[in-house]
């Protein structure tokens, strides 16, 4: 029962890394004005720089995997909107942290861990149809870096795996598709599918979608509820796997 828990946790964290579904600027082009703070359950604590930059950082993961993530708006052409964001992450702590036995061992005790850093990209163009129509077409790629001595498994987990494969095969490449809108004044929605493409030795590509209703309270508060879906393949499983999870995030924001 503890290992699950210990489990879930991870699967959370590391989904948080890459997560979406944030209310404001998060997955569009947008960055936060100047002087603006934002934060959420499974958000980061993001901060506008000024007009074209934004920082963020999930602070509690900083403790186990520590990370940071610029994003810049570049240009608006013709209706198009382009932006990329950029992360450094360090994932050795936490991985030396669940390399160990009883309810917290999720790799072997034995394992030999190296020092990782990831460094993920993605570039996003936006084009607003109307104010119910938001088309966000994204590509991106991760490389991670890799010091010393590495022995440990992959972590077969779904939304986790076709994230942390890239510690053993060096790079990933990932493509997808959002596409958003008002509902009314206050509410929005938001639908997605994204495609993670990783070494076929392991397993080829995933699959991963999502849909959320937002509901934009005011300035300070913003809400936001539905699921995400996970189609994949993973080393230790001989067919494919189709996993779903709820989502449920409350943001505050300042200034």
């Amino acid at each position: 029962m503890k290992k699950n828990i210990i489990l879930l946790i991870i699967c959370f964290v590391t989904l948080s890394l890459f997560a979406e579904t944030a209310i404001w600027s998060k997955g569009t082009t947008e960055v936060l004005p100047q002087g603006r703070w934002e934060v959420g359950i499974f958000q980061p604590l993001s901060y506008g720089l000024n007009e074209t930059t934004e920082l963020s950082t999930y602070a509690l993961a900083d403790l186990v995997m520590p990370n940071i993530t610029l994003k810049k708006f570049w240009k608006n052409l013709e209706g198009w909107k382009f932006a990329s964001k950029h992360s450094l992450i360090y994932p050795s702590l936490l991985l030396n942290v669940i390399a160990k036995e009883g309810a917290f061992g999720i790799l072997p005790d034995n394992s030999i861990i190296p020092q990782i850093f990831v460094l993920n990209n993605q570039f996003m163009l936006s084009y607003r149809y109307n104010e119910y129509l938001n088309i966000i077409p994204k590509i991106g790629f991760s490389v991670a870096l890799i010091s010393g001595d590495s022995d440990f498994p992959t972590i077969d987990m779904p939304f986790v795996y076709n994230r942390t494969s890239i510690y053993h095969e060096n790079a990933m490449f990932n493509i997808g598709l959002d596409v958003r809108g008002n509902i009314t004044e206050k509410i929005e929605y938001l639908v997605d599918i994204d495609k993670f493409i990783m070494d076929k030795e392991y397993c080829g590509y995933s699959y991963e979608h999502k849909a959320l209703i937002i509901w934009k309270i005011n300035r300070r508060f913003a809400l936001s509820g539905g699921y995400k879906l996970s189609y994949s393949d993973y080393p230790s499983k001989l067919q494919r796997s189709t996993d779903i999870i709820p989502l449920l995030d409350l943001q505050v924001g300042f200034k």
